[in-house]
């Protein structure tokens, strides 16, 4: 797997958080001023609907007095009974207030007597009383209505109205400060342009901002807009949809400003971060790429290494931790040449040491022969040297075979082997011994010929811990353990001895010659013994 450096590393994470700080920063700044705009924005429209139909009774109210004020002129009633339209018109223009579109005249049953934006008496298509919202041909007015009376009767009926289109919307959107549409069976007027204007049905303004509704709706109107809308005039009757448009992106426009500011100043800030890291990553790399070479240097059997550094943070105190490990290592390494196999592994799996056990195994001795009389005319170093060159040859084919060397005993080796086949491992064993020892004797002629002989017994033995409390021996007690011993002490140079305990349990798998019984020390009766010769010797 392809490695990344701890200087990248470091880089990569402090820029990865600084970016996450930042867009993190920047979210929350967008979060709180997009909701800080909608709120504001829903205030306004709901001040904006507040002040639309009070505009809205303010104009209806300003039209009544237009209408009053005409129908009280004594002029006008004096008109009325000449039945001169023409004239009757041009005085109506006449009385016309600022503001008013249209004045119209009825009877009292309802019928056109004028109307100022046309001669001659083309028919209203209402009955216009009260107030509110009419449709006159194609356009839409607001409207109020009064009478005209002479010696208490009514002898007409003056209406004055106003046109609901741009010129109205665009008053709309001064009087509160948002865009405004008005739309009847169609958009009759606006603040906006006629592109920015999403639809032009009612049904569809309905469901996409409905009036019922008291709250803000999301529009797209050319932009991101909230809306609100109203209704102008009688629901049941004639009605147009106010709609108040307040558009988002103006609206959000200074908080952007804000967060590309606040956006300059964290690349600012992470790229000094980033920089600050680059050299911080570079003095602590420089570290740890000590200590990694004295992993290397221990792991290639070098426990001599020594980190030297001047470092007085968590780093150096790794350090000095390494090099106090490497010398505990150093001493363990020492230390576990003097103990067998199964005493490491059961420390390190128990990590107590056993109080003893009964387990069944098959037990291996072998013995030096003529080491004695060797030892007596020859220099220490030179005993030394042929004992532990026997011992090399006999623990490497015990370790083959998946053997453990519990203890030597002077040049004596004593292994066991557990587990399935142990006693065909044990008996390989001997027999590659034997061979060993065989092909160094006759590699090496001028050097003292080694041989020894083997016993091999199986059966319960007692596994544990004994000694003393401040000296332990983890091994092996028994009958068997001490048969082993006695069997391997008969057995003559390249000889292995079997019990009758091992060879039961090959027979049929190995060739072994029957001896007669032998009375052995610590045994009452004489204990029958299996002889296997390696092939090829004397």
């Amino acid at each position: 797997m392809k490695r990344t450096s701890l200087r990248r590393t470091i880089l990569f994470y402090v820029s990865l958080l600084l970016i996450g700080l930042i867009v993190a920063m920047l979210g929350i700044v967008n979060y709180l001023s997009d909701s800080f705009v909608k709120e504001r924005i829903e205030k306004e429209l709901h001040d904006g609907s507040e002040r639309l139909r009070a505009a809205e009774a303010q104009r209806i109210d300003g039209l009544h007095a237009s209408a009053s004020a005409v129908a009280a002129v004594p002029q006008m009633k004096a008109l009325l009974g000449t039945g001169d339209t023409g004239t009757i018109r041009d005085a109506l223009t006449s009385y016309m207030a600022e503001g008013t579109d249209l004045l119209v005249l009825l009877d009292p049953t309802g019928g056109l007597i004028a109307r100022t934006d046309r001669p001659g008496a083309d028919p209203i298509l209402s009955l216009l009383r009260g107030r509110g919202i009419v449709q006159i041909d194609q356009d839409y007015y607001h409207f109020a209505s009064s009478v005209s009376e002479v010696a208490g009767l009514v002898v007409a009926n003056v209406v004055a109205a106003e046109k609901l289109d741009d010129a109205f919307a665009k008053s709309l959107s001064n009087l509160v400060g948002s865009e405004v549409i008005l739309v009847a069976d169609r958009v009759i007027g606006s603040s906006i342009s006629p592109q920015q204007i999403p639809f032009q049905e009612r049904a569809r303004w309905e469901a996409a901002v409905d009036p019922n509704v008291p709250m803000s709706h999301d529009v797209d109107a050319g932009g991101a807009y909230m809306a609100q809308s109203v209704i102008l005039g009688d629901p049941n009757s004639s009605s147009v949809l106010a709609v108040i448009l307040e558009s988002h992106d103006e609206a959000i426009r200074p908080f952007r400003q804000i967060q590309f500011v606040l956006l300059l100043l964290g690349v600012a800030a992470a790229i000094a971060g980033v920089a600050g890291s680059a050299l911080l990553a570079k003095k602590v790399t420089a570290s740890v790429l000590k200590i990694v070479e004295g992993t290397q240097q221990v792991a290639a059997g070098n426990l001599d290494y020594r980190i030297e550094t001047d470092s007085r943070d968590e780093i150096g105190l790794l350090a000095e931790s390494f090099n106090k490990m490497i010398v505990g290592l150093r001493e363990r390494a020492d230390m576990q040449k003097f103990v067998s196999q199964s005493t490491v592994d059961m420390i390190q799996a128990s990590k107590k040491v056993s109080a003893g056990e009964r387990v069944t195994l098959t037990i291996l001795f072998s013995d030096m022969r003529g080491f004695t009389s060797m030892s007596e005319n020859r220099p220490p170093e030179e005993i030394v040297r042929i004992l532990n060159e026997c011992l090399s040859l006999q623990a490497a084919r015990v370790k083959k075979f998946g053997g453990d060397i519990d203890k030597f005993v002077g040049d004596c080796v004593v292994a066991l082997f557990t587990g399935e086949d142990m006693e065909l491992k044990a008996i390989r064993c001997a027999v590659e011994i034997h061979k060993a020892i065989q092909q160094r004797n006759e590699a090496r002629r001028e050097d003292y010929p080694l041989e020894v002989g083997i016993g091999i017994a199986t059966g319960e033995v007692v596994l544990g811990s004994i000694g003393s409390e401040d000296r332990l021996d983890y091994t092996v007690i028994g009958s068997h353990v001490n048969l082993c011993s006695r069997i391997c002490s008969l057995a003559g140079p390249r000889e292995t001895l079997m019990a009758q305990s091992t060879y039961e349990r090959v027979e049929g798998l190995v060739a072994a010659e029957r001896l007669e019984p032998v009375k052995v020390k610590g045994f009452k009766e004489p204990v029958p013994l299996y002889r296997m010769a390696v092939k090829g010797t004397n």
